[in-house]
């Protein structure tokens, strides 16, 4: 072999599934190695392997002989952009892979100094980058952002399974869609044990009900900032009620509806605040 295999180019490639490589090697045994693999020329002492993973293997396996081309880019950014655009072309990926595919070939866009979402000089606005992608490939902006998240979930996983990634984009392994968008939508879940699909599942619904919890907590404290705002309002206005008697029944009005707020909430705040309103209603009855 007078090139090299990188692991981090190698990722980029397309995984088969069982029926695929038994069909790819039937084929490679009748046929022989027709398509020649592809190397990126680094240099005149560096030729790395970039596409033709699985042929090679085989080929190396059954001692079949094979050809190479050689192809030259200024960067490794630029060989890993090839080499997403490659599997795009590819016409037998299945719907998870083309999300996977599509989902990288946006982040690495966006991610590109002075890409689609860059201002023009003119004070024109350039395309976004997922308007750009979602007529490219027929599909909606949405779907091309919701792609980014499945692929981040993906590499999320993989940083710390390979093998539990490919299993996933070959269909070995069940896991619903909108799980991995999640995982992919967190800021950095890192440093994870993943050791098969049922720890994944775990650690997804611990995160799912920590997030949860969360947005509950959030919204209980702007619930209870709407209600104190409410208050500090009408403790305001309580001047224009002249009377005792009208006092008393907006206050008593008041506690009916923070007894309800109390029941739906359940938070400190809402009983602190009921009890301040009982408190107000037990000055002015003692008047």
């Amino acid at each position: 072999m007078d090139f090299e295999i990188l692991d981090e180019l190698k990722s980029f490639i397309t995984p088969l599934s069982g029926e695929e490589i038994f069909t790819l090697k039937e084929s490679l045994l009748v046929e022989g190695c027709r398509d020649p693999l592809i190397v990126w020329k680094k240099n005149n002492q560096e030729r790395y392997l970039i596409d033709g993973h699985n042929r090679y293997r085989i080929c190396t396996e059954f001692k079949l002989d094979y050809q190479t081309i050689e192809m030259s880019f200024k960067s490794l950014n630029e060989v890993k952009d090839w080499m997403v655009d490659n599997q795009l072309g590819r016409r037998n990926l299945s719907p998870n892979q083309l999300s996977y595919y599509r989902g990288l070939k946006y982040d690495r866009l966006k991610q590109k100094k002075g890409g689609y979402d860059k201002i023009l000089s003119k004070g024109q606005n350039v395309p976004l980058t997922s308007e750009v992608l979602a007529k490219e490939f027929n599909v909606s902006e949405k779907t091309i952002k919701r792609d980014s998240q499945y692929s981040r979930g993906i590499e999320f996983i993989a940083v710390e399974n390979p093998t539990l990634k490919t299993k996933i984009l070959t269909g070995k392994a069940k896991i619903k869609k909108k799980d991995i968008q999640f995982l992919g939508n967190l800021e950095s879940p890192k440093n994870r044990a993943y050791r098969n699909l049922a720890d994944l599942l775990n650690e997804i619904q611990i995160l799912k009900n920590r997030a949860n919890k969360s947005n509950e907590a959030e919204q209980i404290r702007k619930q209870d900032e709407q209600n104190q705002a409410a208050a500090d309002y009408l403790k305001e206005t309580d001047i224009l009620f002249k009377t005792k008697e009208e006092q008393i029944k907006r206050v008593k009005a008041r506690i009916v509806s923070q007894i309800n707020n109390c029941i739906k909430v359940k938070s400190p705040d809402s009983f602190e605040q009921l009890n301040k309103l009982t408190s107000q209603l037990k000055d002015l009855v003692m008047l």
